[in-house]
């Protein structure tokens, strides 16, 4: 049987083809890309620089570089203070995310270019309120519910989601930056099992994904970096790093519903 876990380096996702240039446009879930042909420049932008980035043989996340070639990507496209249109996609996400054959898809959520996100404090406070509105809009119970769990992820409809922000206010860091806005990819728990097994991706591939990090960035992978179900690790603090290598010290800003879970 074969195992959809990524390939090591030497079968880079860049030896896989690439699906035609148009057909990501099918899987964007804004309401308004439904009703017209028409897509906003911006949108047609932001994408191309982000399937550019992704295809630097170099890009050291192989589940991105993967998901991208296969086609197994939806997209979202979201103006600053707009959550409507941030509820609605998450909502949509989550209900195609359901089918069997689409159970192991990631979503980009682009958000418009601005030019007043200028620090990399600005973008860390934009990224946990983009999860708190969606958390405060979401009916089901989050379980465990506290982001101090070690079996903590974001969840939305029931759906556990390890969630990369992507920013061009990192400096540093440039495996962060997939845009010239910030950019929050949501990867289903789903993904980083053996479909076949259930049982998590293995060691391995997990030291060869560091390494491509240590490379492409200039530096040692951030401190933070963990394993999900390790005692000491914490989700959260993997999802926007810092831009150096200085660890996280302080609590979750994400803030759980009174009884949204049992944890």
């Amino acid at each position: 049987m074969t195992q959809r876990v990524p390939p090591p380096p030497s079968d880079s996702p860049s030896s896989l083809p690439l699906p035609p240039p148009d057909a990501w446009t099918g899987r964007i879930l804004n309401d308004e890309a439904r009703d017209s042909g028409c897509l906003q420049a911006w949108w047609l932008d932001a994408y191309g620089t982000y399937r550019t980035t992704l295809e630097q043989r170099d890009y050291p996340c192989f589940f991105g570089q993967t998901a991208e070639r296969r086609g197994e990507m939806f997209y979202a496209f979201c103006e600053a203070g707009d959550e409507e249109t941030l509820r609605a996609t998450m909502r949509r996400f989550v209900e195609v995310g359901r089918e069997a054959a689409r159970v192991r898809f990631s979503l980009a959520l682009f958000f418009a270019p601005d030019p007043s996100l200028t620090t990399h404090e600005e973008f860390l406070k934009r990224f946990w309120h983009a999860l708190q509105t969606l958390h405060d809009a979401d009916g089901a119970p989050m379980a465990p519910a506290h982001p101090d769990d070690p079996l903590w992820e974001f969840s939305f409809g029931g759906r556990k989601m390890f969630v990369v922000g992507t920013s061009p206010t990192y400096r540093q860091r440039r495996s962060r930056v997939v845009g010239d806005g910030m950019v929050l990819l949501f990867q289903p728990r789903e993904l980083f099992t053996d479909p076949e097994t259930g049982e998590p991706i293995s060691a391995a591939v997990r030291r060869q994904i560091h390494a491509r990090m240590l490379a492409y960035d200039g530096m040692p992978v951030h401190p933070d970096i963990g394993f999900y179900g390790d005692p000491d690790n914490r989700e959260w603090k993997q999802y926007c790093l810092s831009d150096d290598n200085t660890p996280e010290t302080g609590v979750c800003p994400f803030a759980p519903r009174p009884g949204s879970g049992n944890g």
